[in-house]
């Protein structure tokens, strides 16, 4: 039987103190701290170019994608799959929008974390909805020179959150949601409608504020959660209190397994099911959780990069959900887990395994 091969071969890291390398180069903690980076709108300056407002909205925390500004379809550009494709790393962005280029911006709000109202008729807005819209901390795009309400109201989105494109209760002619696989065009892009007054100009900028909760409870979520998601305070609980490693050798094993789990289907889906077999063998002291959330992390930014994530919380949202589940077993459960996962890796029974498929 040929060993299995260390998983973490493109980057060594660190060496786990039971033998074999573990990756550590992306901590929990620089997880949990990028995430509190809040989103703002810059003020960008009328003479500024797209490619320098395209650099100014990347470090302000906004994925972007370059479009054809006259149809400003998402993947007019990039093609199908725009999605992952949108992205906020300097050097993308300074290769999309070079001097030459005729392309538009578009911001792609549900994978930035954000949410916008697209207001086309205010004259219909709900009264719930134009209450808080109107509020001079909003940042607000306009978008036509003859209708000053007109245009982009943007909030920022709850940690965990995942709004679509649905208006819930907010019904009626007013406009549209723009969430999750959203997106609007930016400023300084030209309007299509330039001609009949139609413009994309940040009126309000600055810092974006939380979607308020009288909005929140109005607008359907789409989750994949059968557990609800616990929050990160509880995750460093966890790490905390399941810091054993009665079978350290497990967690390269896993590691290798999740690996080809990721060769089909969706990407996602595969780091969200080794997240959930590994923070299982944690809690039953099979190997320390933290090392293994951070293993799972460096693996997965290795075939999915951060900017190609669907939001910035992708990973941390996918292990607070991974926790969740596992708290829900009952102790018996993860007593016999590990009772099964001890006698496998059991060195007699391992050497029984390798000679018989020598």
């Amino acid at each position: 039987m040929t060993p299995k091969t260390n998983i973490c071969a493109y980057n060594r890291g660190t060496a786990h103190p039971q033998g074999g390398h573990i990756v550590t180069t992306l901590t929990w903690n620089q997880m949990r701290n990028s995430t509190s980076n809040p989103l703002f709108v810059p003020d960008l300056s009328s003479r500024m170019s797209i490619r320098e407002a395209a650099l100014a909205y990347a470090n302000a925390g906004w994925y972007l994608l370059p479009i054809d500004p006259n149809t400003k379809h998402a993947g007019s550009v990039v093609g199908v799959g725009w999605p992952e494709k949108s992205s906020r790393d300097p050097k993308q962005i300074e290769s999309w929008f070079q001097p030459e280029s005729s392309y538009g911006l578009a911001i792609h709000l549900g994978k930035s974390g954000a949410i916008a109202f697209d207001v086309d008729d205010p004259s219909q807005l709900p009264h719930r909805l134009r209450e808080w819209i109107m509020l001079e901390n909003v940042p607000f795009q306009s978008t036509r020179t003859n209708d000053p309400l007109r245009g982009h109201y943007i909030f920022a989105t709850p940690e965990g959150s995942n709004y679509g494109n649905s208006k819930g209760l907010l019904k009626g002619a007013w406009g549209e949601v723009r969430g999750k696989n959203g997106i609007i065009v930016g400023s300084p892009t030209p309007h299509s409608k330039c001609y009949e007054g139609g413009q994309y100009l940040w009126k309000r900028t600055g810092l974006v504020p939380l979607l308020p909760y009288a909005l929140q409870k109005l607008l359907p979520e789409a989750r994949y959660q059968s557990v609800q998601s616990i929050e990160i305070a509880e995750a460093d609980t966890f790490f905390a209190g399941h810091a054993k490693a009665d079978c350290a050798q497990l967690l390269e094993n896993r590691l290798v397994d999740g690996r080809s789990w990721f060769l089909g289907g969706s990407r996602h889906n595969a780091c969200r099911d080794l997240l959930l077999v590994c923070m299982k063998d944690a809690r039953a002291g099979l190997y320390d959780a933290k090392t293994s959330v951070e293993s799972i992390a460096n693996l997965f930014v290795s075939i999915k990069p951060q900017d190609e994530w669907s939001s910035p919380r992708e990973f941390i949202d996918m292990t607070l959900w991974a926790i969740a589940q596992v708290l829900q077993m009952s102790d018996v459960e993860i007593a016999l887990h590990r009772e099964s996962q001890l006698t496998i890796n059991s060195p007699q029974v391992q050497d029984w395994i390798n000679r018989h498929n020598d």
